[in-house]
Parts: structure tokens; C-alpha cells; sequence
């Protein structure tokens, strides 16, 4: 762990603020659908009480197996935890997700055979097998991927398409006040949908009747490619930004790609006009206050830091595990203009140092305040709910009432919840 833009593969270290969305938070978005997970005991408490504690319980459930499962194989055993959970669930589910932990890596399940039996036992339950594997962290399908994958494996291919257009893989819908929905409205699209609109499976299936798939979060890309291939919807990738440029680029990006050759219905400019207002105002009344960076908070942080950098605030410090890859021209775009700038892994061993410690500090993100004890704080996960020139004015709204308050993080923190 260093500021100089190296990245170790250590131990890891979770705060108590590792909280917000997990797989199964993730996986509970599908409408009318149920988890059963088959694991070892310990590996099941952590997510069972962050399920109580989110108030998830209702819709989870969990078999333990023991050594000697382990030993002598339980793809038997899958099946007859499916069957048992049935017989006493209150209301059949319309899906179940059913996953194995790390340990099913090593002994090597044949979760398709189990996937299609369990469909051929109940037709009327589309059954998915899933990973609780962090240990794939670092491959191309770790467990935040595989998920959306699966969730939006579950929409069935429509004989027509209609007017709407689809947001894949952020976790919650885009804000109504955000001029995204005024810009489509205006471009003749019947609504932006996202899967937390939906309670009812049946309904939610309308959303593999639309014209395009906006992907605004990196771990939605795979399951939006196997929609375009399944159902035929194309879609494009346009990622979170709080650059002021970049948000009118990526604007003409969707306006080309839903009505190509033809000129923009939306105007811009009074919301640009907005964005750049809010900036001004709050780099003034931020001063040189260090903000430090989270990318539990923000899915790019090195870009947010660009922005934020250019516009003339003070970014001390940015806390990021790994670099993605629509965020690495933006590392080194801040690795050579911003040479102060402090890089660290969030998860590196050596935070238990807690050596780091900014109380005059204010910082984007949960995780990063409570490592570095920052007395300000944007409570802010995975730029939940933030797009376009409203997430720029936005996120100054929240720095600005970060700034005027001195937060208790041990509350803060409780309120958060253990990730699942």
C-alpha cells in the first residue's frame, strides 16, 4: 500500500464501514425472487445477520453443510434443500437464486445439471445458480458481475419492442429530478426503466421489450451484452461523471445512439448552466478543506478526482483497491498532474495501522471517513442515484452539508449495516 500508484495484492482488511450492497442485496432487485445459500456455517453468519440487520430475512434462507457434505459431495444435497424450502415457504417464488460459496470453487458442483433439474422439478420457477466467491475478486467475473448476469438473465425475450429505454447495472434508479428523463422524454422515449421500479415479476418482464440498454455502471456491461445477444436490445456504455465535459459528451453519445443522424430534441444549456453554478459555489465555500475519495462512494474515483481537481478544490487522498479500467486514463491523468494526491488500498493489512488518521478532513464515502477519521462526510455508495449534469449539482449539495456538520461515525456507521 502507497501513494505512488502501485497496488498490492495483500490480505485483506474489511472496516465495520464495508457496508451497502453485497450479492445478495444485489440479487434481491429481481422481483418476486428467494435465496437459499449452501455453505459452511461460518460462512453463512456474516450474511444471515446482515439480512436481519437490512431487514432481507424474509426473503433468504441458508443450509449448512459440514465436513463430511464437503468431503463426499452435496449436489444431492441442493436439491433437497430446494425442495425442503418449498414446502414451507408462505408464498412460491416467481425466482430462486441458489449459491455456493468459495469452497464449491474447490470441490467443483455441477451447478448446470443442479440448475436444470430444479427447473424440470418446478416450471414455474426459473432457478439460478450463484457465487458468493470473493476469491474471484480478481478474475473477470467476480461476484458483483456474475449476479447482474444473473438477474438479468431472468427477462425473457419479447415478440415487440416499445418506446423504453433501460438503465443496467446501477443499483438504484436515476434520481426523477435528473434532466436524463426530461432529455429522453423529449427524444419520444416512453420512460428510463431500472429494475427497483418493479415488485411484480410478470410486469418487470417489460423491461426486455425496450429499444436500448444504458449501461451506467461497469458491472452491468457483461449482462448487458448477453441481453443484446438473448433479446436483441443493443446498448452502450456510459459511466457515472462528474466532469462538466464529460457529461455533454456523454449526452451526445445516447442522443446519437437512440436517434442517430438527427438533431438533439433536448437543450442542454440551462442545466450545464446549473451544474456549473453549484461548482463555483461550493469550491468557494469549501476553501482548501482536503477531501478525501472513496471508491466504495464513487465507481470512478480517480475520475471524480480529476474533476474535482480541475475545478479548484483540494483532493488530499483517494482511497481505491484496484484500478478499473474505465477509470485508468484518469489515474494517470491524476498520477502526473496531481503528484500530492495520496493513494491507498482501502483493504490493504496495513490500515489496521490506523496511522492515517485526517480529522479536518471531509470525505466522499463511509469506508474512507472511518479509516481516516474525517469529521465531515458524504454518505454516498456507488453514485447511487446520480447521473449527468444533476449528479455534478448534486454531489456539491452534499459537500456542502458534509462541510456543515461534524458527523458521529459510530452512528453513521450502525445505520449502514453489514454488507450482504
Amino acid at each position: 500500500m502507497n501513494s505512488c500508484g502501485c497496488f498490492e495484492s495483500t490480505l485483506h482488511y474489511a472496516t465495520p464501514a464495508h457496508g451497502g450492497w453485497g450479492v445478495v442485496r444485489m440479487g434481491m432487485l429481481a422481483p418476486e425472487s428467494y435465496q437459499l445459500f449452501i455453505c459452511p456455517f461460518a460462512c453463512g453468519r456474516h450474511g444471515a445477520l446482515g439480512a436481519l440487520k437490512q431487514g432481507l430475512k424474509d426473503r433468504i434462507s441458508y443450509y449448512y453443510v459440514d465436513q463430511s457434505d464437503i468431503i463426499n459431495g452435496y449436489d444431492d444435497l441442493i436439491l433437497n434443500a430446494v425442495e425442503e424450502l418449498l414446502r414451507v415457504l408462505k408464498k412460491r417464488p416467481r425466482a430462486m437464486f441458489v449459491f455456493v460459496s468459495c469452497l464449491d470453487d474447490l470441490i467443483g458442483t455441477d451447478c448446470d445439471a443442479a440448475e436444470a433439474e430444479l427447473e424440470l422439478r418446478h416450471p414455474d420457477i426459473k432457478f439460478r445458480m450463484a457465487h458468493m466467491n470473493p476469491i474471484t475478486l480478481g478474475s473477470d467475473e467476480p461476484p458483483p458481475i456474475g449476479i447482474q448476469k444473473r438477474i438479468y438473465s431472468l427477462l425473457s425475450k419479447q415478440p415487440e419492442r416499445d418506446g423504453g429505454v433501460n438503465s443496467i447495472g446501477n443499483l438504484v434508479a436515476v434520481d426523477p429530478e435528473c434532466e436524463l428523463h426530461k432529455m429522453l422524454a423529449q427524444e419520444g422515449v416512453s420512460g428510463l426503466r431500472h429494475v427497483s421500479q418493479y415488485q411484480d415479476f410478470d410486469k418487470w418482464q417489460e423491461m426486455a421489450k425496450s429499444s436500448a440498454n444504458l449501461v451506467l455502471m461497469p458491472p452491468g456491461m457483461k449482462a448487458a451484452k448477453e441481453m443484446e445477444a438473448r433479446c436483441g436490445i443493443p446498448y452502450r456504455f456510459f459511466p457515472v461523471s462528474y466532469d462538466l465535459d464529460m457529461v455533454a459528451e456523454q449526452y451526445r453519445g445516447i442522443h446519437e445512439f437512440l436517434r442517430p443522424n438527427t438533431s438533439a430534441a433536448y437543450d442542454l444549456t440551462t442545466d450545464r448552466q446549473a451544474a456549473e453554478k453549484a461548482v463555483e459555489h461550493t469550491v468557494k465555500k469549501l476553501g482548501k478543506l482536503p477531501l478525501i475519495l472513496d471508491s466504495s462512494a464513487v465507481v470512478r474515483p480517480f475520475s471524480l478526482a480529476k474533476a474535482l481537481g480541475k475545478y479548484g478544490f483540494t483532493v488530499h487522498r483517494i482511497f481505491a483497491q484496484e484500478v478499473i479500467p474505465s477509470d485508468r486514463e484518469a489515474f494517470e491523468w491524476v498520477t502526473e498532474h496531481m503528484p500530492t494526491v495520496e493513494i491507498l488500498q482501502p483493504e490493504h493489512n496495513d490500515i489496521v495501522k490506523f496511522d492515517r488518521r485526517f480529522p479536518d478532513s471531509l470525505s466522499i464515502g463511509v469506508n474512507a471517513a472511518y479509516i481516516s477519521g474525517s469529521e465531515h462526510v458524504v454518505d454516498l455508495f456507488a453514485d447511487e442515484g446520480l447521473f449527468g449534469y444533476y449528479g455534478i449539482r448534486r454531489l456539491m449539495e452534499l459537500m456542502e452539508e458534509a462541510a456543515d456538520t461534524v458527523i458521529d461515525l459510530r452512528v453513521l456507521i450502525e445505520d449502514y449495516g453489514l454488507v450482504v
